[in-house]
């Protein structure tokens, strides 16, 4: 689940309400706050998300005592934020206090509470949440909040404290590079699935101290930050249903410093939704002219090649910020046997450079079932490749610790003899090392018209599923829709899969090709004729 702490909702007494609501008018100007006399409304509105503010004195609700007793057991989970007044006037004087302290729910009053720590306004998994998944490890649930953010953006203390442990190494732990620090009181904090710490064992940290970079380090999918609260005895004293001194953090969070705070593109990754991709040439950077196409297009997600420079870099986050960029390290496979290591020698230097530039996912071997990919050469069957492509990956991993490796996307179809292996076979024969990837490239070809196109991406999603079932997968497009097919059509067949893929469980990102400028020989891109950028418009206007 992906919710805005803003989903507020205040009730308020049915005697005098309309005095109760002028109380409530400035704050509701500001904060956006919903109103309602009725508890079941409360109980109901954007459930489970959402925040109930409400008077806590006596006698305000006749029909329910105990309110704050009643709405705990009518919407269990749902947050509550009691106010301890007993009429309109003492109301109006606290939330004009939370006004002028900018603090919403009023955390800043607590003894302890915790700062918001990135800059993005969205839990991405609340605390308590999938105790079906929690369970094996002796947790009743989710022991934290996941929050919203980007590879490499700031991760903030919440609490001023001092770093008792820093964690560097991303995959030998659940939270991979991770921070803890003490508080006062006894409460403990814990940052988890960091790109890099930026603080020292032993170094007192501010609160809204930037301790680290965010990523998706440690048994993670994708980037966002993981964060734990403790406090010492908390379970021995059974403050806490959960073991180790686990508490929940939401009552403690103060909503985020509104002049810190950036907004996402309202389809970005990871919200559980496919990333609109395109493909850039394999050979050559980005030109200014794919650039335009990138920014028209508002493209979600791009696939670069492995010499793309850092200032093309720059300028696709300065397009967009939160794009997702993945970077194809290649190298010959179709001669003599090579070995893994030199095949990670020979992309070491790409590899590093780009992972130092903030790239974190990166393909390999293209289509290894081909003759062209490998086949017949450095292996003869998908066994084959999967011990290869395991010793790749225990090299690539060692230089680049951070970096997120595909398998890779097979060409689609049976054997053909000399040229290609059975994909399926293939697949099967690799599938215990496609399980130590970080994620699986998934090969679809667009020339099938669009009732067989459906069936036959059917097909191939089904046997992925079937097979990974909770892998993200990266789907990588061919865009030939035909011989003679200009650009603009291929955009319209691509933003039809597009609206097909959008809502596709676990699939990052399609990376549709020929949305950009193609490799030319001896003329300039195409995309300065208009071509390019028609078909860029077509992306551009998808309303989706």
């Amino acid at each position: 689940m992906n919710f805005l702490l803003d989903y507020q909702i205040i009730l308020l007494p049915k005697r005098d309400y309309w005095k109760w609501v002028r109380a409530c008018s400035k704050y509701v100007i500001e904060f956006g706050a919903n109103l309602t006399d009725d508890p079941g409304t409360a109980i109901s509105y954007m459930a489970p998300g959402q925040v109930i503010t409400f008077p806590a004195g006596e006698g305000l609700f006749p029909d329910h005592p105990d309110v704050e007793g009643w709405l705990q057991e009518a919407a269990p989970g749902v947050r509550l934020d009691p106010l301890d007044v007993k009429s309109a006037k003492e109301l109006k004087a606290q939330l004009a206090k939370r006004l002028e302290d900018d603090d919403r729910y009023g955390q800043k009053q607590r003894p302890f509470y915790l700062l918001w720590p990135t800059d993005y306004p969205v839990i991405t998994q609340a605390f308590g949440a999938n105790p079906q998944i929690y369970r094996r490890f002796g947790m009743p649930g989710h022991e934290g909040l996941d929050f919203r953010a980007l590879t490499n953006t700031n991760v903030y203390c919440c609490a001023e404290g001092t770093a008792y442990e820093v964690h560097k190494q991303p995959n030998d732990h659940p939270y991979g590079i991770h921070v803890r620090v003490r508080h006062k009181d006894g409460y403990r904090t814990v940052y988890g699935h960091l790109a890099r710490a930026l603080v020292s064992v032993g170094q007192f940290v501010q609160a809204g101290q930037v301790l680290g970079k965010a990523d998706s380090t440690g048994a993670s999918s994708a980037a966002h930050l993981h964060l734990s609260l403790e406090r010492d005895g908390a379970t021995a004293r059974k403050e806490t249903k959960y073991p180790k001194d686990v508490v929940d953090p939401t009552p403690f969070m103060v909503w985020p410093d509104r002049s810190r705070i950036k907004t996402l593109p309202s389809l970005t990754w990871p919200a559980g939704r496919c990333l609109i991709g395109g493909t850039a040439q394999q050979t050559a950077p980005l030109t200014v002219d794919d650039l335009a196409v990138v920014r028209i297009a508002e493209l979600e997600a791009l696939r670069v090649a492995a010499g793309e420079t850092l200032e093309s870099l720059a300028a696709i986050r300065k397009i967009r910020p939160g794009m997702l960029v993945m970077a194809r390290l290649s190298a010959d496979l179709s001669g003599d046997q090579v070995a893994p290591h030199e095949y990670a020698g020979s992309v070491s230097d790409d590899l590093k450079r780009l992972a130092d530039a903030g790239v974190n996912y990166f393909e390999v071997c293209e289509q290894p079932n081909l003759q062209s990919g490998g086949l017949g050469q450095s292996w003869r069957t998908g066994h084959d490749f999967g011990e290869w492509f395991k010793d790749l990956l225990a090299e690539l991993r060692g230089a680049a610790p951070t970096a997120k490796f595909g398998f890779p996307g097979l060409a689609p179809g049976a054997d053909v003899i000399g040229c290609r292996a059975d994909s399926d076979r293939f697949l099967a024969d690799a599938q215990s090392a496609a399980e130590e990837a970080d994620w699986i490239g998934v090969n679809f070809y667009l020339g099938a018209a669009e009732l067989g196109r459906e069936q036959a991406l059917a097909q191939i999603m089904g046997t992925y599923r079937a097979s990974f079932p909770n892998k993200l997968l990266f789907l990588f497009l061919d865009g030939q829709t035909g011989e003679g097919v200009g650009p603009e059509a291929k955009a319209r067949g691509a933003l039809s899969l597009f609206r097909r893929l959008r809502n596709e469980p676990n699939l990052g990102a399609a990376f549709g090709y020929d949305l950009l400028a193609p490799e030319q020989s001896g003329v300039g891109p195409q995309s300065t004729d208009g071509r390019f950028m028609a078909s860029a418009e077509v992306l551009g206007r998808r309303n989706f």
